[in-house]
């Protein structure tokens, strides 16, 4: 069997997929499993057999009997590894986005879910979570809900974490690893990201970018951007944030946040193919100047603050 997620794998991609990973090589060993993934942010290497994680760089005409995919809305954001999905024996999905389109034979979607992570934590055998399927679970729940300040929290999602936590995991080195704890490079891509930031709407939005020479300059890749855009939007009076950066496919990926529900987030992505979450999405866009890029989704977001949408 395959588990994988969605491209540029965030905090509760990668722990779910690992959850999942952990889970199976544990209790069912005479099973094989594969989990790919494109590589993970720094952030998230500490996780239990996070150096397990394959990248599907080429299909290899293998036909798994099971091929689950973990917080991915459609098949489109499973990359490369679509490929193995599409020829899988039986697909599962588990996942808590608003623009999920229930594209497996078996889906396991609940968008008022705080994440994916606490999803799996349902569908596995909770007695049977050890450390190590913790840490990777409690990773997701507190990236997906900016540890529990998001609307998206729950007392299900409260009661679970702490579940978690009494199972030994070490949730302050977890909280601190992931949400203060930076590498020099992405320090050095916030700190580009700042000095090109710029705010609009009477600072009610800021948005920002790196480009590819800046990126190439540091030696810095996607994995190193994680974090940049929740920074942006912690600036005073900022409603949304956009942070985007250069892509190996010539595009630039955009990483879009909200303090409120005045633009929902995941109906502005799906206009570019991607998705999220109201408060919390990414996509991509085409084009060579994010200058340009950033005016484009002003005009699109500008209705909203000013009541002509």
């Amino acid at each position: 069997m395959a588990v994988s997620g969605h491209i540029r794998p965030d905090g509760d991609c990668t722990g779910s997929v690992l959850g999942v990973y952990n889970y199976v090589r544990k209790y069912h060993p005479q099973i094989q499993i594969i989990a790919y993934l494109e590589p993970i942010p720094f952030d998230f290497e500490f996780l239990p057999n996070s150096d397990k994680l394959k990248r599907a760089n080429k299909y290899d005409n293998t036909s798994y009997d099971l091929f689950i995919c973990c917080d991915c809305g459609d098949l489109s954001r499973l990359g490369d590894s679509a490929v193995y999905f599409e020829h899988a024996k039986k697909t599962i999905c588990i996942d808590h986005h608003e623009t999920n389109g229930s594209f497996a034979d078996v889906n396991y979607v609940f968008p008022e879910a705080s994440s994916t992570c606490e999803l799996i934590g349902q569908v596995i055998d909770r007695e049977r979570i050890d450390k190590d399927i913790a840490e990777c679970l409690y990773t997701g729940i507190v990236t997906d809900t900016g540890v529990f300040q998001y609307n998206c929290t729950h007392s299900s999602t409260m009661n679970f974490a702490g579940y978690l936590m009494d199972l030994g995991i070490d949730y302050s080195y977890i909280v601190d690893h992931v949400f203060f704890t930076k590498s020099l490079k992405q320090l050095q891509m916030l700190g580009l990201a700042i000095t090109n930031a710029k705010t609009f709407l009477g600072g009610k939005v800021i948005a920002s970018f790196v480009t590819s020479d800046e990126m190439k300059k540091y030696d810095a890749a996607p994995k190193n951007m994680e974090g940049v855009v929740g920074t942006l939007r912690s600036v005073e009076g900022v409603e949304d944030a956009f942070f985007m950066y250069p892509t190996e496919d010539g595009c630039y990926k955009v990483s879009a946040r909200s303090a409120t529900d005045t633009v929902d987030l995941a109906a502005l992505a799906s206009q570019y193919g991607g998705g999220g979450h109201k408060r919390a999405a990414g996509f991509s866009m085409d084009g060579d100047d994010p200058c340009a890029m950033i005016n484009e989704l002003i005009e699109r977001v500008t209705p909203f603050f000013t009541g002509d949408k």
